[in-house]
């Protein structure tokens, strides 16, 4: 038992007397509950929770639904997880446990309520800064570094997904659940060794004697892929490491991990990272950290030099450190610097393999930066444009295209019409994503020039050329080949569906992001599905409401809006009025949402099926506020929206505020 699982098990003891407690339920499924469950079978403890494995058994105990807490009878809850996701894990189970008299406490036999209503949003690592770091290497003359969550990170919310996403993968292919079977061998070699992963993989050969030497190769093989699919460079720390080096320092990598040194080098070159002096593994050494690698390293150097080592780990770098005399410099994972900032209410969501690479492509680009929170009171800094899209916008477009997709009738009878602007980089990813999943026989797609002002004006008596024009212009789309149509929108009332109805004296499938009360009865009877189903945005707190024209100044094409065909049925548009700055603020933009969706493609291994829930791509939106996020970016806080028939407006001012 880990050093760090045997003080939990001493803290939970020494709250909760085996004789006098009442019966419990565990809410944790990690280590430490797993340390709790193990050593403490003379407790009433009578089940786990956890909302992502609701049903399964873990350690002989059954992980409980709300309503079988319930049914049995149990009013107590303790939590045994990280003091960081208290308030994530009491928020999931507040308006139960309120309800119905139930106690949700810690280790400590704390009132995790209670000390949520007298706690601010504060930390003493924002007080930590990249400068602070610098003249820590300066006063030393060696300098080691973890490398996973500290050089290296993944864009995925725990290490463990790289499995999850194998299993989605695989399918029903193998007669076990890979990500199963790969815990279980790592875990029976560590009762005795620091397994490499030969060794893992030779142990689930062992435990499958029906698994062919092949298969089991090739499983291993797609580990080391997806490992290498998902990781990224932590450039600050990249740029220190440099730093080290051309201040003349000696430089050690140091990990607790079961990739052997010439598979690690291998991933470490891939990135760029090859200037150092050398580089400890555990799986090398047969030892971790807290079990002797840090002798190892000092055998390296002479007894006088002033050493340094630098990593994420609370445990294995900042005390096992300092138990063999070298000082420390501890920084965050992206995920821990989560759990403290503004954004931690995201933990809410996580859940299947989905939200947990949504989760993970968003803190590994806002936390990419261990001191992204100095100075901070946990608003996280947003600096570019690129970003501002990657963050923010992406989860919300790629949620509703998977949306939108599942709807589609995989056909080749039916054409899917993106109206200009709003579908200008909508289109875009769609065709990015159908590619990345390989979806057969979706609809052929068109972006249509189409407006309010342009449709309203074909529509009246006076205008019969300009219609003429236009129905010459959808004949290029041959639409009467198809037996449905879909017209997409981002926000709308329904009217230019409608009046593209009354030109092609047929019905249209509407699919929305939202779609608003007209109080016009023929709009009313459009056929409209709507990813957000609220009717009336005044009657609703989602925060994609209070953005909607901003967000409309964002997904748009780099035209004005359109009026109608010259007589060469050339399109026609309003005069350009907004400044070429905004422009270039926009296609920036973009190119950030277009990177996130391209990852996702990439790394998730098929059509997703369990999406996060509208809730949290809203929650994603209210980050944008200057309640949660520093945005530094002025050309955003400019933003306007060109509109011809309301009037142009400044949108940026209102999203931050």
């Amino acid at each position: 038992m880990l050093e760090e699982q045997t003080r939990t098990v001493g803290i939970f003891r020494a709250h909760y007397g085996s004789n006098t407690v009442e019966r419990m339920v565990i809410y944790g499924t990690g280590i430490h509950a797993e340390a709790v469950i193990a050593s403490c079978k003379d407790y009433p403890i009578e089940g786990l929770m956890d909302a992502s494995k609701t049903g399964e058994t873990l350690w002989g105990k059954r992980v409980l639904s709300e309503e079988e807490v319930l049914t049995a009878g149990i009013k107590l809850v303790v939590v045994v997880a990280r003091p960081a996701v208290h308030g994530i894990i009491y928020k999931r189970l507040q308006q139960w446990s309120e309800k119905h008299a139930i106690r949700i406490l810690d280790i400590q036999g704390n009132n995790i309520g209670d000390k949520l209503r007298i706690s601010v949003c504060n930390s003493p690592y924002y007080d930590k800064s990249y400068e602070k770091l610098l003249e820590e290497i300066d006063r030393h003359d060696v300098i080691s570094f973890d490398i996973f969550d500290t050089i290296l990170i993944r864009k995925v919310y725990e290490p463990q997904d790289v499995f999850f996403l194998l299993d989605l993968e695989y399918g029903e292919r193998y007669p076990f659940v890979f990500s199963k079977e790969r815990k279980r061998a790592q875990q029976e070699l560590l009762k005795c060794v620091e397994p490499d992963i030969d060794l893992i993989y030779q142990r689930i050969k062992d435990n499958n004697p029906n698994l062919s030497q092949k298969e089991c190769e090739y499983l291993k093989k797609r580990e080391l892929q997806k490992e290498k699919q998902i990781l990224t460079p932590r450039r600050r720390m990249v740029d220190c490491l440099k730093y080290c080096v051309d201040k003349g320092k000696k430089v050690f990598l140091v990990s607790d991990m079961y990739l052997p040194e010439k598979k690690l080098e291998g991933i470490l070159r891939q990135f760029g990272i090859t200037q150092y002096d050398k580089l400890f593994v555990s799986c090398d050494y047969n030892m971790t950290k807290e079990k002797g690698l840090f002798q190892e390293v000092k055998k390296q150097i002479k007894p006088e030099d002033a050493y340094l080592h630098i990593g994420d780990h609370p445990l294995a770098d900042g005390e096992m450190a300092k138990k063999n005399g070298i000082d420390t410099f501890l920084i965050m994972s992206p995920v821990r610097m989560m759990e403290i900032s503004s954004y931690r209410q995201l933990l809410v969501y996580v859940g299947d393999v989905e939200s947990r690479l949504m989760l993970g492509l968003l803190t590994s680009e806002v936390f990419n930066d261990p001191f992204a929170l100095y100075q901070s009171k946990g608003r996280p800094y947003i600096k570019e444009n690129r970003s501002f899209g990657y963050v923010f916008i992406a989860p919300l477009i790629i949620s509703f295209l998977i949306w939108m997709l599942e709807r589609l009738e995989n056909t080749n009878r039916a054409v899917l019409l993106f109206s200009a602007r709003d579908g200008w980089l909508i289109e875009q990813v769609y065709h990015m994503l159908a590619e990345a999943f390989q979806i057969p026989q979706l609809p052929q797609s068109h972006y249509l020039l189409i407006s309010r002002r342009a449709m309203l004006s074909i529509s009246k008596p006076e205008a019969e050329t300009q219609k003429e024009r236009y129905l010459k212009y959808l004949e290029r789309f041959q639409l009467e080949k198809y037996e449905k149509i879909y017209f997409f929108d981002f926000m709308s009332r329904g009217s230019c569906q409608y009046y593209l109805e009354q030109v092609l004296h047929r019905k249209i499938q509407g699919i929305y992001f939202q779609k608003s009360n007209s109080g016009d009865r023929y709009k009313e009877e459009l056929e409209v599905e709507c990813y957000f189903k609220e009717k009336n945005a005044l009657d609703s707190e989602k925060q994609i409401f209070k953005l909607c024209d901003f967000l409309e100044s964002i997904l748009t094409s780099f035209h004005p809006s359109f009026l109608g065909f010259s007589k060469k049925l050339e399109p026609v548009y309003e005069r350009e009025r907004r400044r070429e700055e905004q422009l270039i603020c926009v296609k920036e933009i973009h190119g950030g949402i277009k990177e996130y969706c391209e990852w996702f493609g990439k790394i998730f291994p098929q059509f997703p099926k369990k999406m996060p829930s509208v809730d949290f791509c809203d929650e994603v939106l209210c980050l944008i506020s200057s309640d949660y996020t520093r945005i530094e970016i002025e050309e955003l806080k400019e933003l306007t929206l060109d509109d011809a028939v309301y009037g142009d407006k400044n949108v940026g001012r209102d999203a931050f505020m």
